[in-house]
């Protein structure tokens, strides 16, 4: 399903929550553009259900005895065989056994919510990860939930939150519980909250990673486990979507994903973004051929507008780079009219043991990690603008990080340090970033990838340190799965292939071409020499021919000027005006977010 929205009231405050309903529903139209597909009105519990773009999910299911109803967003799938669509079987599982029993068996990226009439309570199911995101307004006696944040904000009066604006203006993304704004929050991962008489009554969890055993799997017998889970999972995906289009690009994960679908003797096609020259398509190309699967490839329009930003804003809530959503929309656009799903690769990299580079040459140890250094290296990595955040004056973005790390490992004391990574990395980058991706684009239609589901991801997570580092689970799961794509070179040249004598000859070829590379880089660093001005004219300035984002980014009318001092905003945005700007990427999360304040400002 796309979206829902639902108001919960006590009994004293019905008449508040039949308007606030009635107001969310007008906002979903203008911010949305979406029409219910189903409503119901129980007083204590209203609810509306919006089908995707694509005209699938949107289901509202009711059990005609109890009065008990049950919706949900994204893509659930059951170990029993069951999936999206299947709502009522889903129903009556939960009113034969309980919530509780129910959902710790449910796999795939959704939010759901189940409404008791027996006992009018309501409870919210939230995935694994929170990838499908949910989130919570309170507002005097009654509790409004949505699958989205720019909705609830417009519900009423909002304040921008400055640790979540800030937390997205320097790193892309925003954490823990924080939105844009300082009434709305975002659900947990993995937890049942239930609602009684309007208010918040408990909050479980359901699962956790302290919960698992890292040695459990270890060896072939770890790549053996985790190729049976991907074949299954692939064949669920297919059950309930049979129109599957697989992502196929350079790396490991994509192609781990469409070998899976090849063992399970699955028909799909595939695709990939980018032009001919592009490394990516060149390779995808070449593998299509070789597994003999038709590929689509997309070229992405160059041209940005204000309008095309402003469509990528009300799916992503504004909490992402509008201008690469945009193209990324344009795709799932175009494979939404001949598939049904869109099939990625996106988690493969806990298998791969990603970021545990910076752990040499302590990589699993039973010890704490140095949050600092993680925090610097990858959550905080991009360059900042004094201009916007001068050295030494607020936010010590890498000390708030090191903070946030660590108190989501606190569970995982005793457990090795590459543990420690994962975590963070699922918490953090994955759940806000690529989860708020995932859940703007299931607002067109179905996509989902097979590493995110409980049975596959939980296999990675207990395989040994020395299974998995230098991406050795995945090579030699390419090789049991597919030899032939197993030698066939990634994008830096060499084979998915272990390093053995067979594919030895295979992996000489990349040692030359990582020798270019550094010398390229060396040339443009040391010498001075950027490639810079032979490219195309960069989309900030671009934009920046616009008079409506000139208007949009005047620092004397800007909403941002409440967080930022309009000096140094007017600074920055002056020096954005130039060919080269080291700070690009932060440029466009400042559109962002002045961008959606703006919206919600005039959409109320």
């Amino acid at each position: 399903m796309g979206n829902f929205l639902v108001v919960l009231s006590p009994d004293a405050a019905q008449s508040k929550s039949e308007e606030l309903f009635k107001a969310g529903l007008s906002h979903a139209q203008r911010i949305k553009s979406q029409a219910p597909k189903h409503t119901i009105d129980a007083a204590y519990a209203r609810a509306a259900s919006f089908a995707r773009r694509n005209g699938s999910g949107g289901n509202l299911v009711t059990d005609a005895a109890t009065g008990c109803w049950l919706m949900t967003a994204g893509s659930w799938f059951h170990p029993d065989g069951y999936g999206s669509g299947d709502e009522p079987w889903l129903l009556q599982r939960i009113l034969d056994t309980t919530v509780a029993r129910v959902a710790p068996g449910l796999e795939g990226f959704f939010a759901l919510v189940f409404c008791d009439a027996r006992s009018r309570e309501v409870f919210v199911v939230t995935d694994l990860m929170g990838s499908r995101h949910c989130f919570i307004r309170v507002m005097d006696d009654c509790v409004a939930l949505s699958t989205s944040s720019l909705l609830l904000a417009a519900l009423d009066d909002v304040t921008p939150d400055p640790l979540g604006c800030e937390e997205f203006l320097r790193t892309g993304a925003i954490y823990e519980d924080r939105t844009l704004f300082r009434e709305v929050k975002k659900l947990a991962p993995a937890t049942i909250c239930r609602f009684a008489g309007g208010a918040l009554a408990d909050a479980i969890r359901y699962w956790r990673m302290a919960d698992l055993d890292p040695d459990a799997f270890d060896g072939e017998e770890a790549a053996h486990s985790l190729g049976e889970r991907l074949i299954r999972v692939a064949e669920q995906i297919v059950g309930v979507y049979r129109r599957p289009v697989c992502d196929l690009t350079g790396g490991y994960d994509s192609r781990l994903v469409v070998a899976a679908f090849l063992s399970a003797g699955l028909e799909f096609e595939t695709t990939v973004a980018g032009d001919d020259a592009d490394p990516d398509v060149i390779i995808s190309k070449g593998l299509s051929k070789l597994i003999g699967a038709p590929i689509r490839r997309f070229e992405p329009d160059e041209g940005i507008s204000p309008e095309r930003l402003k469509e990528a804003l009300r799916l992503t809530d504004g909490e992402c780079d509008l201008i690469q959503y945009a193209r990324v929309q344009d795709l799932h656009n175009g494979l939404s009219a001949d598939f049904d799903v869109s099939v990625n690769g996106s988690y493969g990299e806990i298998a791969r043991g990603y970021w545990w580079n910076l752990l040499f040459p302590k990589m699993g140890r039973r010890e704490q990690i140095d949050c600092r250094k993680l925090a610097a290296k990858r959550y905080a990595a991009d360059p900042c603008s004094p201009d916007l955040f001068p050295p030494g004056a607020g936010l010590n973005i890498v000390e708030h990080l090191a903070m946030i790390i660590g108190r989501l490992n606190r569970s995982l004391d005793g457990w090795p340090n590459t543990a420690q990574v994962d975590h963070a990395y699922l918490m953090l980058r994955m759940q806000r970033w690529q989860g708020r991706i995932a859940s703007a684009t299931d607002q067109i239609w179905p996509c989902l990838s097979p590493f995110m589901f409980r049975s596959a991801l939980e296999t990675a997570l207990q395989t040994t340190v020395r299974t998995r580092k230098h991406s050795r689970l995945v090579r030699s799961l390419m090789t049991m799965l597919h030899p032939q794509l197993a030698a066939y070179p990634l994008e830096h040249g060499y084979p998915a292939a272990p390093l053995t004598l067979k594919y030895l000859p295979q992996f000489a070829p990349a040692a030359w071409r990582y020798a270019k590379k550094a010398w390229s880089k060396a040339n443009e660093r040391w010498l001075n020499r950027p490639a810079d001005l032979t490219r195309a004219k960069p989309d900030r300035l671009r934009l920046l021919d616009d008079e409506e984002i000139r208007e949009t980014l005047n620092p004397a009318n800007m909403r941002l000027n409440r967080l930022i001092d309009p000096l140094r905003l007017q600074d920055f945005l002056e020096s954005s005006q130039q060919y080269r700007f080291a700070f690009d990427q932060q440029w466009r999360r400042v559109l962002a977010a002045e961008m959606t304040l703006r919206f919600i400002n005039g959409r109320r």
